[in-house]
């Protein structure tokens, strides 16, 4: 308080009054500052302890968030692969029936081509090669009656034929066979993505509910991290007004005794010089000095 404010005080209430108000209003403002003090210890002591978990809980929702968009961009690159892997065997299954029928007309050929003959389809192209040159060979190796080799002739280009017809049906039946295993890999590829696709949608939506259970705990601990913080700024701003309240009275506390010692010593100078005016006039006057008289000039 400044000293136009100390007049003041001075001015309408005792010193002595006015020192027993700021001692008392210094003891309340240290008790303040002292629950404060504690006040703000608790909370720092809070904010400590909630920190690592607020950090830890932050950690883990990323980490549980990371996983999940790994899984979920390799469930995107699986259904990509699965997609193409069936369009494949779409494209495969049109081309298998094709060679199904195929081999279905070839196999009707080899077997009713020869003039409404069945014909064995277990002959091979070796099989029907071997028997036409052997009949070649007899005719140009042996003496046959003209009819006889008519005959033969007419066996050798049925032969021919049914070697064509084989020839068409190993030939559509080689492509039904790679067709087929063609179709049966991928199909077997469609269904590894279609199983691993699953596998890695499972893990994602596991890592996902794990980490929304962790997000009210992550928000509680914000909020109550905030309100730590909020609290103890609070806190300080009240310990920095209660110090310099306490400095301010302290310093009117000290001016208020200054002034009171000053006081207590005028009147001790006034009281001196009262005694020794009363003296004085004793000794001219020709009084005698008394005991306690001869003490007060030796007190001086």
């Amino acid at each position: 308080m400044s000293d136009s404010g100390s007049s003041e005080k001075g001015s309408t209430e005792s010193l002595p009054s006015v020192l027993a108000k700021d001692s008392r209003l210094a003891r309340e403002l240290k008790s303040r500052l002292s629950a404060l003090g504690s006040s703000s210890s608790s909370l720092v002591r809070q904010l400590r302890e909630i920190s690592p978990k607020f950090k830890s809980a932050i950690i883990k929702v990323r980490e549980l968030r990371e996983g999940r968009d790994k899984e979920t961009a390799t469930v995107r690159e699986l259904k990509a692969k699965r997609q193409e892997a069936n369009e494949s065997l779409k494209l495969i299954s049109a081309e298998l029936k094709k060679a199904v029928e195929a081999e279905k007309e070839a196999a009707e050929e080899l077997a009713h081509g020869s003039h409404g003959k069945t014909v064995s389809q277990k002959k091979s192209v070796g099989q029907l090669i071997s028997e036409i040159a052997s009949i070649e060979l007899k005719i140009e190796t042996e003496v046959i009656p003209f009819e006889k080799e008519k005959q033969l002739m007419k066996v050798i280009n049925e032969k021919k034929r049914q070697l064509e017809s084989v020839k068409q049906f190993s030939e559509a039946s080689k492509s039904h066979r790679e067709l087929f295993a063609k179709f049966s890999d991928i199909r077997k590829q469609s269904n590894a993505f279609h199983k691993e696709l699953q596998q890695h949608a499972a893990e994602s939506q596991r890592l996902h509910e794990e980490m929304l259970k962790l997000i009210p705990q992550l928000k509680e601990l914000r909020q109550r991290k905030k309100l730590l913080l909020g609290q103890l700024e609070k806190a300080k701003g009240d310990y920095a007004a209660a110090n310099s309240s306490l400095g301010q009275t302290l310093r009117e506390l000290s001016e208020v005794k200054g002034r009171i010692d000053a006081a207590a010593e005028e009147r001790r100078k006034s009281e001196i010089e009262q005694k020794e005016t009363l003296l004085t006039e004793k000794l001219k006057s020709g009084k005698k000095l008394t005991a306690r008289d001869l003490i007060m000039l030796q007190g001086k």
